[in-house]
Protein backbone atom coordinates (compact mmCIF):
# COMPACT_ATOMS: atom_id res chain seq x y z
CA UNK A 1 0.00 0.00 0.00
CA UNK A 2 1.23 3.50 -0.80
CA UNK A 3 0.46 6.88 0.73
CA UNK A 4 0.63 10.33 -0.86
CA UNK A 5 2.81 13.00 0.78
CA UNK A 6 2.14 16.65 -0.04
CA UNK A 7 4.84 19.31 0.35
CA UNK A 8 4.37 23.07 1.00
CA UNK A 9 4.33 23.93 -2.72
CA UNK A 10 1.75 21.15 -3.35
CA UNK A 11 4.36 18.84 -4.87
CA UNK A 12 3.35 15.26 -4.13
CA UNK A 13 5.16 11.93 -3.98
CA UNK A 14 4.32 8.48 -2.68
CA UNK A 15 5.73 6.38 0.15
CA UNK A 16 5.43 2.65 0.56
CA UNK A 17 4.44 0.97 3.80
CA UNK A 18 7.38 1.12 6.20
CA UNK A 19 9.33 3.60 4.05
CA UNK A 20 10.35 6.83 5.73
CA UNK A 21 9.29 10.15 4.27
CA UNK A 22 12.92 11.07 3.58
CA UNK A 23 13.76 7.75 1.91
CA UNK A 24 10.65 7.93 -0.27
CA UNK A 25 11.54 11.46 -1.38
CA UNK A 26 15.11 10.44 -2.20
CA UNK A 27 13.89 7.44 -4.19
CA UNK A 28 11.89 9.86 -6.34
CA UNK A 29 14.80 12.31 -6.70
CA UNK A 30 13.43 14.93 -4.32
CA UNK A 31 16.17 16.48 -2.17
CA UNK A 32 14.47 17.44 1.09
CA UNK A 33 16.48 19.12 3.88
CA UNK A 34 18.48 16.50 5.78
CA UNK A 35 21.90 15.44 6.96
CA UNK A 36 22.49 12.29 9.04
CA UNK A 37 19.42 10.20 8.05
CA UNK A 38 19.50 8.60 11.51
CA UNK A 39 17.57 10.97 13.79
CA UNK A 40 20.67 12.51 15.35
CA UNK A 41 20.99 15.94 13.76
CA UNK A 42 17.45 17.34 13.44
CA UNK A 43 18.11 18.82 10.00
CA UNK A 44 15.04 17.06 8.52
CA UNK A 45 12.63 18.50 11.05
CA UNK A 46 9.17 19.23 9.64
CA UNK A 47 5.62 19.96 10.81
CA UNK A 48 2.74 17.55 10.26
CA UNK A 49 -0.22 19.48 8.84
CA UNK A 50 -2.61 16.58 8.34
CA UNK A 51 -2.70 12.80 8.29
CA UNK A 52 -1.42 9.96 10.45
CA UNK A 53 2.22 9.04 10.93
CA UNK A 54 4.43 6.81 13.04
CA UNK A 55 7.87 7.87 14.29
CA UNK A 56 10.69 5.50 15.18
CA UNK A 57 12.49 5.47 18.50
CA UNK A 58 15.55 7.30 17.14
CA UNK A 59 13.49 10.49 16.82
CA UNK A 60 14.04 11.11 20.52
CA UNK A 61 17.63 12.14 19.82
CA UNK A 62 16.76 15.38 18.02
CA UNK A 63 13.08 15.96 18.80
CA UNK A 64 11.83 16.94 22.24
CA UNK A 65 8.51 15.85 23.69
CA UNK A 66 7.34 19.46 23.51
CA UNK A 67 8.12 19.56 19.79
CA UNK A 68 6.29 16.28 19.23
CA UNK A 69 3.26 17.75 21.00
CA UNK A 70 3.43 20.69 18.58
CA UNK A 71 3.23 18.31 15.61
CA UNK A 72 6.93 18.33 14.72
CA UNK A 73 8.42 15.25 13.04
CA UNK A 74 11.76 14.02 11.75
CA UNK A 75 11.34 12.93 8.15
CA UNK A 76 14.14 10.36 8.42
CA UNK A 77 12.30 8.56 11.24
CA UNK A 78 8.69 9.03 10.10
CA UNK A 79 6.52 6.64 8.12
CA UNK A 80 3.12 7.64 6.75
CA UNK A 81 0.09 5.69 7.94
CA UNK A 82 -2.26 7.61 5.62
CA UNK A 83 -1.98 10.41 3.07
CA UNK A 84 -0.17 13.25 4.84
CA UNK A 85 0.67 16.92 4.31
CA UNK A 86 3.80 18.51 5.83
CA UNK A 87 5.45 21.90 6.15
CA UNK A 88 9.25 21.97 5.98
CA UNK A 89 11.34 24.90 7.24
CA UNK A 90 13.96 25.79 4.65
CA UNK A 91 12.20 23.85 1.90
CA UNK A 92 13.33 25.00 -1.52
CA UNK A 93 10.94 24.16 -4.32
CA UNK A 94 13.66 25.12 -6.80
CA UNK A 95 16.32 22.79 -5.39
CA UNK A 96 18.85 21.48 -7.87
CA UNK A 97 17.69 18.29 -9.61
CA UNK A 98 19.07 14.98 -8.34
CA UNK A 99 20.69 12.96 -11.12
CA UNK A 100 22.49 9.65 -11.50
CA UNK A 101 25.40 9.70 -13.94
CA UNK A 102 28.69 7.95 -14.71
CA UNK A 103 32.04 9.35 -13.58
CA UNK A 104 35.61 8.45 -14.45
CA UNK A 105 38.23 8.35 -11.68
CA UNK A 106 40.78 10.83 -12.98
CA UNK A 107 43.17 10.59 -10.05
CA UNK A 108 43.63 9.03 -6.61
CA UNK A 109 46.05 10.65 -4.17
CA UNK A 110 46.67 9.14 -0.75
CA UNK A 111 47.43 11.34 2.25
CA UNK A 112 47.90 9.48 5.54
CA UNK A 113 44.74 7.33 5.73
CA UNK A 114 42.66 9.44 3.33
CA UNK A 115 42.16 8.91 -0.41
CA UNK A 116 41.53 12.06 -2.43
CA UNK A 117 39.52 11.06 -5.50
CA UNK A 118 38.90 13.34 -8.46
CA UNK A 119 36.00 12.24 -10.64
CA UNK A 120 35.44 13.52 -14.17
CA UNK A 121 31.77 13.93 -15.10
CA UNK A 122 30.06 14.10 -18.50
CA UNK A 123 30.30 17.60 -19.95
CA UNK A 124 26.64 17.90 -20.86
CA UNK A 125 24.40 18.65 -19.20
CA UNK A 126 26.67 20.17 -16.52
CA UNK A 127 26.37 18.81 -12.98
CA UNK A 128 25.42 21.58 -10.55
CA UNK A 129 25.66 21.56 -6.77
CA UNK A 130 25.89 23.92 -3.81
CA UNK A 131 28.99 24.13 -1.63
CA UNK A 132 28.55 21.73 1.28
CA UNK A 133 26.38 19.17 -0.49
CA UNK A 134 27.24 15.49 -0.98
CA UNK A 135 26.75 12.68 -3.48
CA UNK A 136 26.07 8.98 -3.22
CA UNK A 137 28.92 6.97 -4.72
CA UNK A 138 27.43 3.89 -6.39
CA UNK A 139 29.99 1.08 -6.34
CA UNK A 140 30.20 -2.43 -7.78
CA UNK A 141 28.03 -4.99 -6.01
CA UNK A 142 25.11 -2.59 -5.54
CA UNK A 143 26.99 -0.77 -2.77
CA UNK A 144 26.25 2.88 -2.05
CA UNK A 145 28.20 5.23 0.21
CA UNK A 146 27.73 8.96 0.76
CA UNK A 147 30.62 11.43 0.50
CA UNK A 148 30.74 15.20 0.71
CA UNK A 149 31.93 17.16 -2.31
CA UNK A 150 35.22 18.89 -1.53
CA UNK A 151 35.68 21.17 -4.54
CA UNK A 152 34.06 24.46 -5.47
CA UNK A 153 30.76 24.46 -7.43
CA UNK A 154 32.36 26.56 -10.17
CA UNK A 155 34.84 23.78 -11.01
CA UNK A 156 32.72 22.27 -13.75
CA UNK A 157 32.94 18.64 -14.68
CA UNK A 158 34.91 17.59 -11.60
CA UNK A 159 33.98 16.18 -8.21
CA UNK A 160 36.57 15.76 -5.47
CA UNK A 161 35.90 13.31 -2.63
CA UNK A 162 37.90 12.68 0.54
CA UNK A 163 37.52 9.07 1.68
CA UNK A 164 39.00 7.90 4.96
CA UNK A 165 40.19 4.35 5.41
CA UNK A 166 37.94 2.55 7.87
CA UNK A 167 38.64 -0.84 9.39
CA UNK A 168 36.47 -3.51 7.75
CA UNK A 169 34.80 -0.84 5.62
CA UNK A 170 33.49 -2.20 2.33
CA UNK A 171 34.40 0.94 0.39
CA UNK A 172 37.77 1.11 2.16
CA UNK A 173 38.63 -2.38 0.98
CA UNK A 174 37.72 -1.42 -2.59
CA UNK A 175 40.12 1.54 -2.44
CA UNK A 176 42.84 0.69 0.08
CA UNK A 177 42.84 -3.11 -0.11
CA UNK A 178 45.59 -5.28 -1.56
CA UNK A 179 43.44 -5.89 -4.64
CA UNK A 180 41.50 -2.62 -5.04
CA UNK A 181 38.42 -2.61 -7.23
CA UNK A 182 38.27 1.18 -7.43
CA UNK A 183 41.23 2.37 -9.51
CA UNK A 184 42.33 5.33 -11.60
CA UNK A 185 40.52 5.51 -14.96
CA UNK A 186 37.81 3.22 -13.64
CA UNK A 187 34.13 4.09 -14.02
CA UNK A 188 31.73 4.56 -11.11
CA UNK A 189 28.29 6.12 -10.84
CA UNK A 190 27.26 9.03 -8.65
CA UNK A 191 23.87 10.29 -7.52
CA UNK A 192 23.33 13.86 -6.41
CA UNK A 193 23.52 16.57 -5.40
CA UNK A 194 22.11 15.71 -1.98
CA UNK A 195 21.90 17.32 1.44
CA UNK A 196 21.16 20.77 2.80
CA UNK A 197 24.44 21.59 4.58
CA UNK A 198 24.85 24.78 2.59
CA UNK A 199 25.26 28.46 3.34
CA UNK A 200 21.98 30.29 3.58
CA UNK A 201 21.40 33.73 2.11
CA UNK A 202 24.30 35.99 3.03
CA UNK A 203 23.16 37.52 6.31
CA UNK A 204 26.49 39.19 6.92
CA UNK A 205 26.76 37.36 10.24
CA UNK A 206 30.20 36.02 11.14
CA UNK A 207 30.69 32.31 10.49
CA UNK A 208 32.10 29.59 12.71
CA UNK A 209 33.10 26.52 10.68
CA UNK A 210 33.88 23.34 12.63
CA UNK A 211 35.26 20.10 11.21
CA UNK A 212 36.70 16.87 12.50
CA UNK A 213 38.55 14.40 10.28
CA UNK A 214 37.27 14.33 6.71
CA UNK A 215 34.56 16.76 7.75
CA UNK A 216 37.10 19.09 6.18
CA UNK A 217 35.77 18.16 2.72
CA UNK A 218 32.47 20.13 2.70
CA UNK A 219 34.08 22.96 4.68
CA UNK A 220 36.75 23.12 1.98
CA UNK A 221 34.01 23.49 -0.65
CA UNK A 222 32.38 26.28 1.36
CA UNK A 223 35.70 28.10 1.80
CA UNK A 224 36.47 27.86 -1.90
CA UNK A 225 33.03 29.22 -2.75
CA UNK A 226 33.48 32.14 -0.36
CA UNK A 227 36.84 32.87 -2.02
CA UNK A 228 35.19 32.75 -5.46
CA UNK A 229 32.60 35.28 -4.27
CA UNK A 230 35.32 37.54 -2.84
CA UNK A 231 33.20 37.39 0.33
CA UNK A 232 34.17 39.67 3.22
CA UNK A 233 32.23 37.94 6.03
CA UNK A 234 34.21 37.15 9.16
CA UNK A 235 35.06 33.44 9.13
CA UNK A 236 36.76 31.37 11.82
CA UNK A 237 37.52 27.80 10.78
CA UNK A 238 38.42 25.17 13.40
CA UNK A 239 39.64 21.76 12.26
CA UNK A 240 40.13 19.10 14.88
CA UNK A 241 41.71 15.65 14.97
CA UNK A 242 43.50 13.32 17.36
CA UNK A 243 46.98 13.45 15.82
CA UNK A 244 48.70 15.89 13.49
CA UNK A 245 48.82 13.39 10.61
CA UNK A 246 45.01 13.27 10.73
CA UNK A 247 44.99 16.90 9.57
CA UNK A 248 45.85 15.58 6.13
CA UNK A 249 45.56 18.96 4.35
CA UNK A 250 46.84 21.25 7.08
CA UNK A 251 48.90 23.58 4.89
CA UNK A 252 46.12 23.84 2.31
CA UNK A 253 43.58 24.78 4.99
CA UNK A 254 45.89 27.54 6.19
CA UNK A 255 46.27 28.86 2.63
CA UNK A 256 42.52 28.89 2.04
CA UNK A 257 41.89 30.95 5.15
CA UNK A 258 44.59 33.40 4.07
CA UNK A 259 42.84 33.92 0.73
CA UNK A 260 39.72 35.30 2.43
CA UNK A 261 39.61 38.94 3.49
CA UNK A 262 38.49 38.35 7.06
CA UNK A 263 39.21 34.76 8.05
CA UNK A 264 41.36 32.79 10.45
CA UNK A 265 42.13 29.11 10.87
CA UNK A 266 42.71 27.18 14.07
CA UNK A 267 43.87 23.55 13.97
CA UNK A 268 43.14 21.60 17.16
CA UNK A 269 44.50 18.25 18.37
CA UNK A 270 43.02 16.17 21.16
CA UNK A 271 46.06 13.87 21.43
CA UNK A 272 48.99 16.06 20.32
CA UNK A 273 52.58 14.93 20.06
CA UNK A 274 55.43 16.65 21.86
CA UNK A 275 56.20 19.02 19.01
CA UNK A 276 52.66 20.40 18.56
CA UNK A 277 52.53 24.17 19.05
CA UNK A 278 48.84 24.67 18.30
CA UNK A 279 45.65 24.47 20.36
CA UNK A 280 44.86 21.33 22.34
CA UNK A 281 41.47 19.86 23.12
CA UNK A 282 38.25 19.53 21.11
CA UNK A 283 37.17 21.94 18.39
CA UNK A 284 33.83 22.79 19.97
CA UNK A 285 35.44 23.65 23.32
CA UNK A 286 38.16 25.76 21.71
CA UNK A 287 35.59 27.62 19.59
CA UNK A 288 33.48 28.26 22.68
CA UNK A 289 36.50 29.62 24.55
CA UNK A 290 37.25 32.01 21.70
CA UNK A 291 33.63 33.12 21.21
CA UNK A 292 31.77 33.37 24.54
CA UNK A 293 28.84 35.18 22.91
CA UNK A 294 27.54 33.55 19.71
CA UNK A 295 24.23 35.39 19.57
CA UNK A 296 25.16 37.07 16.27
CA UNK A 297 26.88 34.08 14.61
CA UNK A 298 26.05 31.24 12.24
CA UNK A 299 27.73 27.88 12.90
CA UNK A 300 28.36 25.06 10.42
CA UNK A 301 29.72 21.83 11.91
CA UNK A 302 30.70 18.67 10.06
CA UNK A 303 32.17 15.52 11.54
CA UNK A 304 31.38 12.89 14.11
CA UNK A 305 27.90 12.84 15.71
CA UNK A 306 29.52 13.34 19.11
CA UNK A 307 31.19 16.57 18.00
CA UNK A 308 28.14 18.02 16.25
CA UNK A 309 25.79 17.15 19.12
CA UNK A 310 28.12 18.48 21.79
CA UNK A 311 28.79 21.64 19.79
CA UNK A 312 25.10 22.36 19.36
CA UNK A 313 24.28 21.81 23.02
CA UNK A 314 27.25 23.87 24.17
CA UNK A 315 26.73 26.80 21.81
CA UNK A 316 22.95 27.03 22.22
CA UNK A 317 22.70 26.43 25.95
CA UNK A 318 25.78 28.29 27.17
CA UNK A 319 26.88 30.70 24.43
CA UNK A 320 23.60 32.24 23.22
CA UNK A 321 23.64 30.81 19.68
CA UNK A 322 20.12 30.81 18.18
CA UNK A 323 19.26 27.15 17.63
CA UNK A 324 18.11 27.78 14.06
CA UNK A 325 21.56 29.15 13.17
CA UNK A 326 23.38 25.88 13.93
CA UNK A 327 23.78 23.70 10.83
CA UNK A 328 25.38 20.28 10.97
CA UNK A 329 26.40 17.36 8.81
CA UNK A 330 27.01 14.45 11.15
CA UNK A 331 28.36 11.25 9.67
CA UNK A 332 27.50 7.89 11.13
CA UNK A 333 28.33 4.28 10.31
CA UNK A 334 28.36 3.17 6.70
CA UNK A 335 25.38 0.96 7.43
CA UNK A 336 23.18 4.03 7.43
CA UNK A 337 24.87 7.21 6.24
CA UNK A 338 28.42 8.30 5.81
CA UNK A 339 28.89 11.74 4.30
CA UNK A 340 32.62 12.44 4.28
Amino acid sequence: MTHTITLPDQTTFTANDGETVLAAAARQNLNLPHSCKSGACGQCKAELVSGDIQMGEHSEQALSEAEKAQGKILMCCTTAQSDISINIPGYNANALPVRTLPARIESMVFKHDVALLKLALPKAPPFAFYAGQYIDLLLPGNISRSYSIANSPDQEGILELHIRRRENGVCSEMIFGSEPKVKEKGIVRVKGPLGSFTLQEDSGKPLILLATGTGYAPIRSILLDLIRQDNSRAVHFYWGARHQDDLYALEEAQRLACRLKNACFTPVLSRPGEGWQGRKGHVQDIAAQDHPDLSEYEVFACGSPAMTEQAKNLFVQQHKLPENLFFSDAFTSSASYSPV
